[in-house]
């Protein structure tokens, strides 16, 4: 059985899709709001039934954080995007906005738990031997390298993140790689949660499971847009070929790989600064 939110949430969804078609106001206008939250009450619910524990239940402050921290999150973007003007609105308010942003990270990190807890793509450590080398590995000169290496990362974030501001016609993409790019290593370099030096110890599984999560939420999200009331529709450059699924052109769909991780990046870096407890839904200390 699920949580009784769970159910809640469910209904939500069923009601925004049948008001696709309805369109009765004032619930389309509010469509994107009604039908994440109805995903994410439905997603950590069904966490909560496999382990016995989720962000909503166990960790409601940690929740709620969550979703305060995804409104500034999201508004990186948005000042990105007017200089690009990569996508605009249709039908929206200023206060459906910003209800609409405290969704994203909330439904990254959930489906993220919910990838976890089912086990999809664990293969995070790869045994003794990886573990071995990882600790033989810190006494030596490729250790001080690599440490060079990941101190000089924020610099090429820098640049990157300055690519769309200076080429804003084809720069855009430049953005979800640059955050990752500047937030890793200073994760990294604050004893923060540092995927990159996860991978370089042989763990492989976190990267792959908020790449998944990040491809599904990437599907819903053009999904649920795609005959809401309140929409954006995307400016693809010229040049470039206009094949879509749903609004978003096909190659976009890229983009949700690393937002994936900069989502798990960002929560990490700005939890550390109200948090010390473990989130192990999350894999986060």
């Amino acid at each position: 059985m699920l949580r009784w939110y769970g159910y809640v949430g469910l209904l939500m969804i069923a009601f925004a899709q049948l008001n696709f078609f309805m369109v009765l106001q004032p619930f389309a206008e509010w469509y994107i709001p009604i039908v994440w939250y109805g995903y994410i009450l439905f997603v950590d619910s069904m966490v909560y039934r496999l382990k016995k524990q989720s962000l909503i239940s166990t960790y409601p402050r940690e929740f709620l954080f969550i979703a305060a921290i995804s409104l500034p999150f999201w508004l990186i973007f948005e000042a990105y995007n007017l200089f690009t003007n990569s996508w605009y609105y249709v039908n929206y308010m200023w206060y459906v906005h910003i209800v609409d942003f405290t969704t994203i990270m909330p439904a990254v990190l959930e489906t993220f738990t919910l990838v976890r807890v089912l086990r999809i793509a664990e293969y995070s450590s790869l045994g003794g031997f990886h573990s071995m080398m990882g600790r033989k590995v810190m006494g030596t000169r490729s250790t001080v390298r690599h440490e060079m290496a990941l101190k000089a990362l924020p610099l090429l974030g820098i640049l990157s993140c300055a690519v769309p501001l200076i080429d804003p016609y084809f720069g855009f993409p430049f953005v979800w790689l640059g955050l990752f790019l500047l937030l890793d290593p200073i994760n990294y370099m604050m004893g923060r949660p540092s995927l990159i030096k996860r991978y370089s110890q042989g763990e492989r599984g976190l990267p792959v499971q908020l790449f998944i999560a990040g491809i599904v939420m990437g599907f819903f999200w053009e999904f649920w847009n795609y005959m809401a009331y309140a929409k954006w529709i995307y400016v693809i450059p010229a040049g470039l070929p206009n094949i879509r699924l749903f609004e978003m052109p096909i190659y976009g769909y890229l983009g949700y790989l690393p937002f994936a991780l900069d989502v798990f990046l960002f929560y990490a870096l700005a939890r550390s600064f109200f948090f010390k407890h473990r989130i192990p839904l999350l894999d986060i200390n």
